[in-house]
């Protein structure tokens, strides 16, 4: 008996955190401050920079090895990577084949590859001025005599789904005579690959079914001796079929061959196979390592032990790892390796019962804490030691348990106990080994059976069985295993610590990735690189780069020209500054903490704020007296609800369509809350505020200019635009459309949906971008086809109304967050939703508009650090705004650019992967590359360039805010089920829905 067994158990999926932002925007990955001014969403944090930082709780170092991290060195300062003196000229091969590729393809192809119908480069831009950045990108040589690579699928019977069971499967798998003699590499999922033929059968069919065992790794298999009926049981659940099926075999040889061809039709059938080959054998050094964690096929994380090791506090139970990425990727004339820092939150490791005192902090232990911290526990792994048991050889035998959660409330003949009842609480029948039955508690047991005296026996006691068959054990008797990713939102205390810790300068990046990223993915040391006949290069790649002109911005009867990606609003007026009419202020105070000591003090803010805005143009009549509300709690979402709907409600009587909202604190219950009663149940547009921050005096005029940007444009008014001349061959004849996909993360509700969103201008500057919205199925990739063709339509209607009853002749989409892999779905599954719009509002296919559709990322992996002081900016060195690469590490045939628009406010700048999929107005490298980086500059809340192109920034925001409507199924743990029959599904209330109220 390993805990006492009784009653009780529970906990469900659900995740941990507190509040997140109610200023939304910001980059949610880098920590570059380049999508809008602040962080935006608290989603389970996987970042690709880093930075220092420190706090009052949370945010110190943590080693983890002899190597460990040391505040020291992320405290370096920032500088120009490399030796600006000595820069590795890019290679003049790649650029000469280059060159030829391009012109065959806008001769032969006209653009279109038959393979796969992606619109094809028609050229390489030349705008701006040239210069050479570093990328963290490596070559991949092939041997002359690189053997194939064979390829074998993996499958189970019966079907297992656990990954650690199914790595552990093929970890046993692989030690059958059968893989005895060549060298293997695997996903521990599906995939093995080997250097030489597997002779698995003698049949036409090269597969094979193999029984395998599974015990774990400090164990050993139930011999087939034993023949008692428990082992026989044992053995029995432990056993499956792992079938084992040939594929074919890969050439790189062969790939080599078709990225070195200047022909335009050059391509090699098995590419993707080839890639996903190398992928699977790069991987093979850190799978094997010692205290290393793989998080998804190509993400590494040194943990416990390991030299290299370096973790940061996250606070609340949670710490930042540093790790690396790698993937494989073609470009022209050669097969690269991309490798970048990866930062992930995963659990503290080492006592458990220390690690829920770090989560609950000192005086948090309401039933809804302790609620929270069951859904944090939950499938948690943990070691015991209390009890020491060896094999036959002496081995010790480890004891790993997973949390189920905390013991269940109970009521019966065993006692009454709450919920997270504690040791001295929870009781249960034990029968002593003379056979006497007596109810004691975990405590007792704990004492009389193993002679240990419980330190904390006042702290709730963990459930490693399960529901029906609960076991307990006080957590000071648990050690939490390290290696464990923390798949939940982040508070915003962590998600700030986080930045801190990733945020880095590119120099910091760029030395970590050639020393430490190196190291980690044993480009260096590895036998399996060898055998399979490839090595990889040691330095960073140069590439071409180009810095694009700066757009010169519009403001009423004033021109600006930013500087380094921003520009202020000193002395002057908005484009077109709204008329405000009837609006109001809201300020919401926790219960016995006032935000204004009198009526006068509020009527004194609302003043100040009225008269910023006015200096910018706007025309605002006075504002309806102060509301004000009270809550208990501001994570009562319940009261919230009721307390906000009975307030709005008044508003709406008193005619109300605009509010300045003052929150007590930075929390997304309350923002959430706002958001979905304004916007979709009365029709009341909000802006939220901090309350501490626009009433502190220190910064004020600034915060108020910020606000007064997104009052502006939610009474359909323009901040600032440019001359149309500057974004040719666009006119006041083109549409704009921005679409996106926002999943469900992990903690949701199972029947969490997925969130669509539209935007599309309506304007000849490009300013102003109303929306529609829907759900769909939780985590559906391609919108839905109905969903998408309604809402163009939508948009275009829109337009129409906006422009004169005329409808656009050229259409730019810019479609967010698509896959490599997706590229062909979205022209097969998305883009046919356009033909179906256009024939209900053009009507003969001859009338439709030229159209354009290029997709738009930012959770790419690929950086630029610069080569001399003059073409970097910003204390961090990053390149500048205005950044663009087409050159050395793009797609060999696809017509694709990196661009780096925004000056990064703190580590390392991201740049937006654009890919053009179709292209029927015939736009030059220099056009989309112009375009996009100018449209960059008219984001409209904003007085800097932002990193991605605002109408595909806009459709990502729309998603979010549907995140705010559906806040019980995305951001809480709730079994309550989704059903868009009965819960908000698409749509907001009729007096907001053609202006851009999700911002």
């Amino acid at each position: 008996m390993s805990a006492p067994r009784g009653r009780g158990g529970g906990g469900g999926r659900g995740r941990g955190g507190g509040p997140g932002g109610s200023s939304r925007g910001g980059d949610s990955s880098s920590g570059s401050g380049s999508r809008g001014t602040s962080f935006r969403g608290r989603r389970p944090f996987e970042s690709t920079s880093g930075s220092r930082g420190s706090s009052s709780r949370g945010g110190s170092p943590q080693r983890g090895g002899p190597g460990g991290f040391n505040k020291r060195s992320q405290s370096a300062p920032a500088a120009i990577f490399g030796d600006p003196n000595r820069v590795p000229q890019p290679d003049q091969n790649v650029t000469k084949t280059e060159n030829t590729v391009v012109k065959d393809l806008s001769t032969s192809f006209a653009r279109i590859s038959t393979e796969d119908k992606l619109a094809r480069r028609p050229d390489y831009g030349t705008c701006g001025r040239e210069t050479i950045v570093y990328t963290n990108y490596f070559p991949l040589h092939v041997a002359a005599q690189c053997p194939d690579i064979y390829r074998y699928a993996v499958s189970f019977q019966p079907e297992e789904q656990a990954k650690r069971k199914k790595r552990r499967y093929i970890e046993i798998l692989l030690q059958d005579p059968v893989f005895q003699g060549v060298m293997v590499a695997t996903d521990y999922s599906q995939v093995i690959v080997t250097n030489k033929r597997v002779p698995l059968s003698e049949g036409t069919h090269n597969r094979k079914a193999i029984e395998v065992q599974w015990y774990p790794p400090d164990g050993e298999p139930i011999s087939e001796s034993d023949e008692s009926e428990k082992a026989q049981v044992a053995r029995k659940k432990a056993m499956k079929t792992l079938l084992v099926e040939e594929l074919g075999t890969v050439s790189l040889l062969e790939l080599i061959k078709s990225l070195t061809s200047t022909g335009a039709g050059a391509y090699y059938p098995l590419k993707d196979e080839a890639i996903q080959a190398l992928n699977v054998i790069l991987a093979r050094g850190p799978h094997v390592a010692q205290n290393m964690v793989a998080v998804g096929q190509n993400k590494f994380y040194p943990v416990g032990k390991h030299p290299l090791t370096e973790a940061w506090s996250l606070s609340e139970g949670l710490q930042a790892l540093r790790g690396y990425f790698s993937s494989a990727r073609t470009s022209v004339n050669r097969i690269l390796v991309n490798i970048n820092v990866s930062t992930s939150a995963f659990y503290k490791p080492g006592n458990l019962l220390e690690l829920m005192q770090d989560y609950l902090g000192p005086t948090n232990r309401s039933p809804s804490h302790l609620m929270k911290l069951e859904a944090f526990l939950r499938l948690l792994r943990v070691e015991t030691h209390y009890m020491l048991a060896r094999d036959g050889s002496g081995k010790r035998i480890r004891k790993i348990k997973t949390i189920y959660g905390l013991a269940r409330s109970n009521n019966d003949s065993k006692g009454t106990w709450p919920h997270a009842a504690n040791a001295q609480q929870v009781k249960f029948s034990y029968t002593d080994p003379d056979g006497k039955v007596s109810l004691i508690s975990v405590e007792e047991y704990y004492a009389r059976v193993h002679q240990i005296t419980l330190k904390v026996p006042t702290s709730p006691v963990v459930n490693v069985g399960n529901r029906d068959n609960p076991s307990y054990i006080p957590p000071e008797l648990c050690e939490v295993l390290p290696g464990q990713v923390a798949g939940r939102m982040l508070s915003a205390n962590q998600t700030r610590l986080m930045i801190e810790f990733a945020a880095r300068p590119p120099n910091h990046n760029a030395t970590s990735i050639t020393q430490q990223g190196l190291e980690v993915m044993q480009v260096k040391q590895n036998d399996a690189l060898s055998a399979f006949g490839i090595n990889i290069g040691g330095n960073l790649l140069t590439v071409q780069a180009r810095i694009l002109p700066v757009p010169k911005l519009q403001y009423a009867g004033k021109e600006q020209q930013p500087e380094n990606g921003k520009w202020n609003l000193a002395r002057v007026r908005y484009t077109k500054p709204a008329a405000i009419q009837s609006w109001g202020c809201l300020v919401i105070e926790e219960r016995g903490r006032p935000i204004f000591q009198s009526q006068e003090q509020a009527l004194d803010l609302v003043s100040t704020f009225k008269s910023a805005l006015q200096s910018y143009g706007l025309r605002m009549d006075d504002p309806q007296p102060p509301a004000k509300i009270a809550i208990s709690w501001p994570y009562n979402a319940s009261e919230i609800t009721e307390v906000v709907s009975a307030k709005l409600a008044q508003m709406v009587k008193m005619r109300i369509g605009l509010l300045l909202v003052l929150l007590p604190s930075d929390n997304t219950v309350l923002y959430d809350t706002i958001k979905y009663q304004g916007d979709v149940r009365f029709g009341v547009a909000t802006v939220c505020t901090i309350a501490k921050k626009i009433l502190n005096q220190r910064g004020q005029a600034q915060y108020m200019a910020n606000v007064g940007l997104k009052f502006n444009l939610k009474c359909g008014g323009v901040n600032h635009d440019m001359r149309i001349q500057q974004l040719a061959p666009l006119d006041n004849k083109t549409i704009l459309i921005g679409i996106d996909v926002s999943h469900p993360v992990p903690g949701s509700s199972d029947s969490a949906p997925s969130i669509t969103g539209v935007v599309g201008s309506v304007d000849s500057q490009f300013n102003n971008y109303p929306a529609s919205i829907r759900t769909q199925t939780g985590r559906q990739e391609m919108v839905d086809s109905n969903d998408l063709t309604e809402m163009i339509v939508e948009r275009f209607e829109l337009w129409r109304k906006r422009n004169g009853n005329t409808l656009p002749n050229k259409v730019i989409v810019y479609r967010d967050g698509v896959s490599e892999g997706q590229y062909p779905v979205v022209l097969r599954e998305e883009w046919p939703s356009f033909a179906e719009a256009y024939k209900k509002l053009y009507g003969a296919e001859k009338n439709f508009p030229k159209s354009s559709l290029v997709i738009c990322t930012k959770r790419g992996h690929t950086r630029f650090y610069p080569t001399k002081p003059e073409d970097s900016e910003g204390r961090n060195l990053n390149v500048k705004p205005g950044t663009v690469v087409d050159r050395g590490i793009t797609g060999e045939r696809l017509f694709d650019f990196f661009l780096v628009a925004h000056a990064g406010l703190q580590g390392t700048s991201k740049p937006a992967h654009y890919i053009c999929l179709r292209d029927e107005n015939k736009l030059g490298a220099d056009q989309l590359q112009r375009i996009t980086h100018n449209l960059c500059y008219v984001y409209g809340r904003a007085t800097r360039a932002v990193s991605v192109c605002p109408p595909a920034y806009y459709a990502d925001l729309v998603c979010e805010r549907g995140r705010s409507y559906l806040h019980s199924f995305l951001k809480e743990n709730t079994n309550v089920s989704y059903d868009r029959s009965r819960h908000w599904s698409r749509g907001v209330h009729d007096r907001l829905k053609d202006t851009m109220f999700y911002l």
